[in-house]
């Protein structure tokens, strides 16, 4: 999916991160946040930055996560691998018995992580001629959670005490964090929000019902048909939560539905619509529950299979007293501010939203259509 518009996104970013800022960008799934970190990348060299892109999610361990820099650093197009042949020469001579031609996987496997990836950023930031380095990290709650796997929940404290540490020290080294997870609920989960404190937030959003009425309609044109605008109102209206991955899902069936140069019309926008959420369509959906079955060990993950269950039920949306209602089944006890933080963790995670008067909706209308029909019994 190309970055269709996101164009104040894009310059508010850049904007923010020109003025020496660190940012986490909390965006749900398939809302397009890997799109515009890839769009950043692209873009890094026209805001007189050098970016990488570090996609974390499959990574087990520290060692692993600055391989991945490195090797993102070599393929930088500009001055990538003159850097690292650089760093390279530099480490190798401050280990013992180094050579001075030591490659940098060598160097990585005999050095320890930290003092590794230290001398990295003092190697960058020593370079104060060179433009600044921007590293754009998606997917770091998903490594964090391995490391906790692995180690226990102190290897999260440590490593992100320890990243706020380089952020603080090498200051011509710029960070965007992102990712489908909400770094910040992982954080409140293992009180640690003080190693986030100097992040500053940026929220993505859906797009705008005209930015997503003009995203449909180009996408039939693209492909040889033309979506009347009642359609493209239908189409919003029925998603609720207007996703870029879906909208394009259901434009694309929409036009195969009508046919080469045909009107696309409601009823061909209603009908790819309740294919999507047919029994064969599954996977478009599949990583929602992944999300919860793979992330929240017990009894978090029945409780918020229980708040979604109640939340989907509801019509009008479920306030706190009928949460509580809802998890109060089995033996354990679950008290408000607890009951609270596991439905603002699905509001953060994207599944939900809470209005001003405290009640929970699903964000989008589909999803809640698919989590009826195949989630809840």
């Amino acid at each position: 999916m190309s970055c269709y518009d996101r164009l104040d996104e894009t310059a508010a970013l850049w904007r923010q991160l020109a003025d020496g800022r660190n940012l986490l960008m909390l965006a749900p799934r398939r809302i397009g946040k890997t799109v515009l970190l890839n769009h950043l990348l692209g873009t890094a060299p026209e805001h007189r930055f050098r970016a990488i892109l570090l996609d974390v999610e499959g990574l087990l361990d520290e060692k692993a996560f600055f391989r991945e820099c490195c090797a993102s650093i070599q393929e930088e197009q500009t001055t990538g691998k003159k850097v690292m042949a650089s760093f390279a020469h530099r480490l190798s001579r401050l280990l013992r018995g180094g050579a001075a031609d030591d490659d940098w996987r060598s160097l990585l496997v005999r050095t320890d992580w930290q003092s590794f990836a230290e001398e990295l950023f003092a190697h960058i930031d020593d370079h104060q001629d060179d433009p600044p380095w921007v590293i754009l990290v998606d997917e770091l709650p998903v490594f964090l959670q391995r490391l906790q796997d692995r180690d226990g929940p102190a290897a999260i404290r440590d490593f992100l005490y320890w990243l706020r540490g380089m952020r603080q020290k090498y200051q011509r080294i710029r960070w965007l964090y992102a990712g489908s997870i909400g770094l910040d609920s992982i954080a409140r989960r293992q009180r640690v929000e003080g190693a986030l404190n100097d992040l500053d937030p940026f929220q993505l959003g859906p797009f705008t019902p005209e930015t997503a009425r003009l995203f449909v309609a180009d996408l039939a044109r693209r492909r040889g048909a033309e979506l009347t605008d009642a359609a493209a109102r239908r189409l919003c209206e029925r998603l609720g939560w207007l996703s870029p991955y879906y909208l394009e899902r259901i434009a694309e069936d929409a036009c195969a539905g009508a046919g080469v140069g045909a009107s696309v019309e409601t009823a061909h926008v209603d009908a790819a619509m309740d294919r999507l959420i047919d029994l064969d369509k599954r996977l478009y959906w599949a990583s929602w529950r992944e999300h919860l079955d793979r992330n929240f060990p017990e009894p978090d993950r029945t409780r918020l299979y229980r708040i979604l269950e109640t939340v989907a039920k509801a019509d009008a949306g479920a306030d706190g007293s009928l949460l509580l209602t809802a998890l109060a089944r089995g033996d354990q006890v679950v008290g408000e501010l607890e009951a609270r933080d596991l439905a603002d963790t699905l509001v953060t995670d994207g599944y939900l939203t809470r209005d001003a008067a405290g009640r929970y909706r699903f964000r989008m209308q589909l999803l809640k259509e698919w989590w009826l029909r195949f989630v809840v019994f």
